[in-house]
């Protein structure tokens, strides 16, 4: 920010005549801040950390310093006054030698250049979609999140390595795989091959779904016959039921409201141990003196109703036919949805023997089986290709791909090596690091069967990136879901002894929702990457293009509709906190006025649109008097432009985008309100329109670089 060095040098020579306290000027910068009030001057400076050394009060300590700075500052044209306004010292900025520097360093390309050159190697990875998977709406959020804090590493000067980590292996490619291999009459088209794969995998998902054929969709919970009822012996709220079940007879005590229907002989569902309801665990438990084994369970508890009272079940003739007396069918078979499967199929025998068979092909990729192989190879390669065009269009790239099925043995090899170490133990034949002091739990690395989960992949992944790559900061753009997960993944490298660690970084972000709520495969509400390019460039060409069909060559019109859609999308991606929902809402999204995408490209176009029209040239500007820019509007321009590198370097370090966003839209309100109030073609005289004219280019450059930074490309006209 011009004037900030000024300020800090002269502050530090102030603060250090005093005597008992010592700042550099460089900690001062860091001190400095931007008053809410623009009248109370343009740069401010706390003094409360200066109150306990000085044994002062922070508004005298100001009203000290003010008297010293004025005189210290007298010579420096740059700023015109300094005052104290209570605990802070405000200094004003002259605005005929702020436009003087700025809007020249702007034109010429200066104040835009990347910052200088930074040693340290950031390596930012995102993208991370897994193959054989549709493209869909909700990752666009994580791919305009990495890739521009990509770019904002970059432009301050950090060396940036852009990395995408794709899932290529595991249960998905064996369910789509298995799901094509079972239907030869799915025949593979030449185009958009990859959403006919994740299609493929949404429909296997779905066969193998108990909810696709019961309403109950929780195994192990079977019939039981109540033989008993009885007053609990110590809680008069309470009965005890004794059931006979398909493994003997139990005891299950429950709540006496919720047994009011249930008499001797009546059938009921029962959950025994070691049966899981959602996140809660069924076992044996002592109440009150009478022990409980497994829970009777009314409608809430299967997830078919809101009913607390425990079920008096029913059975088909059907069912009574393969259990004559009730006991122990499974509430997936009785609760089995009409016309779901073949009459007299059960649900569970059949779905049991399709996961055997997409395990069969998971184990035939793992043991490189040559058809199998093959076939991965093929489908995966249109996966990556396909994959490399959308991030393409989204304007993302990258200088390095992982890939999953890279890091499967060498990720256990690591493991087992820090094992020998004792820095990872075995447990019940799995192996992994107890977390537990630091509340993150069990870290499981290899399963007791020898398979390799995700944390062990990334440790043999951040071993490379560190040791291959010489990165000193890493970055990982998921979801907040994840949380959890790098938690246990930073403290394990930690473990391993790797210091590069402190610099790991999860950079989380909220789910992409619509108005409507949550999305879901399964109910059909995932919005596809081809349908929502196909959506929004006819809402783009219908809004803003097709007036221009006379007038512009077909080529601008299409490349305008690209730029608009895509700026569209990654400012709405972008233009929230990271850790919030965003909700994606076309119609919101694609206004023309507002918070939006196409507003801020308007923005810009508008700027270019105006010096078009004044016909002012560029070599004009180096006559140009500033002091003629004293308009209120013009002023507040040039005070947030002012601010931009700040806020830049800000948006970079706290990894949050959304600060560009806000910058970017206060600043084309700020022109818009300037436009208005200050006619640049109408000027006076020449030497203000003039002046003008450069304001005008320096607001539509900043604005058109804060967007380079979001990954939008700006039109030049709209």
């Amino acid at each position: 920010m011009i004037g900030q060095a000024i300020v800090a040098r002269v502050l530090e020579q102030v603060i250090a005549e005093l005597g008992g306290v010592s700042l550099s000027a460089s900690e001062i910068e860091n001190l400095l801040e931007t008053p809410k009030d623009s009248a109370h001057g343009d740069i401010a400076f706390p003094c409360f950390q200066l109150a306990r050394s000085l044994k002062k009060a922070p508004p005298a300590i100001a009203a000290d310093l003010a008297a010293k700075l004025s005189e210290k500052l007298a010579a420096e044209k740059e700023i015109e006054a300094v005052k104290p306004i209570g605990p802070y010292i405000n200094f004003i900025l002259n605005k005929a030698s702020l436009a003087g520097v700025l809007v020249p360093s702007i034109v010429s390309g200066e104040f835009l250049k990347a910052r200088a050159h930074k040693k340290t190697r950031v390596m930012v990875e995102y993208g991370n979609v897994n193959t054989h998977k549709s493209f869909h709406v909700g990752h666009i959020r994580n791919a305009s999140l990495g890739d521009t804090v990509s770019r904002l590493f970059e432009w301050n000067g950090y060396t940036t390595v852009r990395a995408n980590y794709l899932g290529d292996e595991g249960t998905h490619v064996a369910k789509c795989l298995w799901y094509l291999l079972t239907h030869p009459e799915l025949k593979m088209p030449e185009s958009n091959r990859l959403e006919f794969m994740g299609k493929a995998y949404v429909d296997a998902t779905s066969k193998l779904d108990l909810g696709t054929y019961s309403k109950v969709e929780i195994r192990g919970i079977k019939t039981a016959r109540v033989d008993a009822l009885v007053p609990h012996p110590n809680n008069p709220e309470w009965v005890v039921a004794t059931l006979t079940t398909s493994d003997g007879v139990v005891s299950v005590v429950t709540a006496k409201k919720n047994a009011v229907d249930i008499k001797p002989g009546s059938l009921v569902p029962h959950a025994g141990p070691g049966v899981a309801l959602g996140a809660r665990q069924i076992g044996v438990a002592d109440r009150k003196g009478v022990q409980s084994v497994g829970l009777m369970l009314g409608e809430e508890e299967l997830g078919i109703g809101e009913n607390n009272t425990v079920l008096n079940l029913t059975l088909s003739p059907e069912l009574l036919k393969t259990k004559p007396d009730g006991i122990g069918i499974d509430l997936v078979e009785l609760f089995k949805i009409p016309g779901a499967l073949p009459e007299g199929q059960l649900v569970l025998p059949t779905i049991d023997g399709w996961n055997k068979e997409v395990s069969s092909v998971l184990q035939r990729l793992e043991s490189n089986d040559p058809e199998m192989k093959d076939l991965w190879l093929k489908t995966r390669q249109w996966s990556i290709d396909e994959l490399k065009e959308t991030f393409k269009w989204l304007n993302c790239s990258f200088d390095h791909f992982f890939y999953e099925s890279e890091y499967g043995e060498s990720s256990k090899e690591l493991v087992r090596e820090f094992q020998q170490k004792g820095i990872f133990k075995e447990s019940q034949g799995a192996v992994g690091a107890d977390l537990s002091k630091e509340n993150l739990g069990f870290c499981l690395l290899i399963k007791r069967d020898g398979t390799a989960l995700y944390a062990t992949r990334d440790l043999k992944l951040a071993q490379r990136k560190f040791e291959e790559f010489k990165i000193d900061r890493s970055v990982y753009v998921v979801d907040v879901a994840q949380t959890l997960h790098f938690q246990q993944v930073f403290r394990c490298l930690e473990l391993m002894g790797y210091e590069q660690v402190k610099n790991c970084f999860h950079c989380s972000y909220g789910q992409v929702v619509t108005p409507e709520g949550k999305m879901s495969s399964r109910k059909g509400t995932v919005i596809l990457m081809s349908a929502l390019k196909d959506r929004l460039l006819n809402r783009i060409n219908t809004e803003f293009l097709d007036k221009y069909k006379d007038e512009w060559p077909e080529a601008e019109r299409v490349e305008a509709a690209r730029r608009i859609a895509l700026a569209t999308m990654r400012y709405g991606m972008l233009n929230v906190d990271n850790t919030s929902l965003v909700i994606f809402d076309l119609d919101a999204w694609t206004a023309k006025t507002g918070n939006t995408g196409p507003y801020m490209m308007y923005a810009y176009a508008r700027t270019r649109s105006i010096l078009r029209e004044v016909g002012i040239d560029e070599k004009q500007f180096t006559t140009a008097k500033w002091d003629l820019l004293t308009h209120e509007t013009e002023v507040d321009v040039l005070r947030l432009i002012n601010e931009y590198h700040s806020v830049v370097e800000s948006a970079c370090e706290r990894y949050s985008p959304h600060l560009v966003c806000a910058f970017v839209y206060d600043l084309a309100k700020r022109f818009s309100r300037m436009y208005q109030n200050c006619s640049v073609l109408h000027a006076e005289t020449l030497e203000l329109k003039v002046a003008r004219a450069a304001l005008v280019d320096a607001s539509g450059r900043v604005i058109q670089h804060a967007l380079s930074l979001l990954g939008i490309e700006t039109v030049e006209r709209m």
